[in-house]
């Protein structure tokens, strides 16, 4: 009887850091469909507020661990018609994003789209408590 209680508590004990593991969202599915959609209508709506036109995103990267998530894509207009720039500082096409999830909600933490300089160098000194493994794995992040 003491190994069956010992064998349940070890399970329920090991299985407590599964909660915050990686969650890959770049595929919308059953699972995510309601954070996956909260987060990119958030971005969606900061993209519009610049450009004034209606997106969608080409997702390459949409990792999420606990209350933070980070988002690489290309913007694409919801028509398919090609996206013009209110002047010549922008370069199409790319966006990134760190979601930050406050309670029930996400929000944005800081974002970039259509720029040429990679603002997200450093960010994981910037916010040391987003897990690194949500971050693709080359430098420029932890810099």
């Amino acid at each position: 009887m003491k190994s069956i209680v010992f064998i349940a508590y070890f399970l329920v004990f090991a299985c407590l850091p599964l909660r915050s593991q990686i969650q890959d969202f770049k595929v919308k599915n059953s699972a995510n469909q309601v954070q996956r959609t909260q987060m990119l209508d958030l971005l969606r709506g900061e993209i519009r507020k610049t450009i004034r036109q209606e997106v969608v995103f080409v997702v390459d990267h949409f990792k999420v661990s606990g209350e933070y998530s980070w988002f690489e894509g290309s913007v694409q207009r919801k028509d398919g018609g090609q996206i013009t720039f209110p002047d010549e500082d922008y370069e199409c096409c790319k966006t990134t994003c760190l979601f930050v999830k406050r309670g029930s909600n996400w929000s944005i933490a800081e974002y970039g789209a259509f720029g040429t300089d990679m603002w997200w160098a450093g960010i994981v000194n910037r916010f040391p408590k987003a897990p690194k493994l949500i971050f693709p794995p080359d430098g420029v992040y932890y810099e």
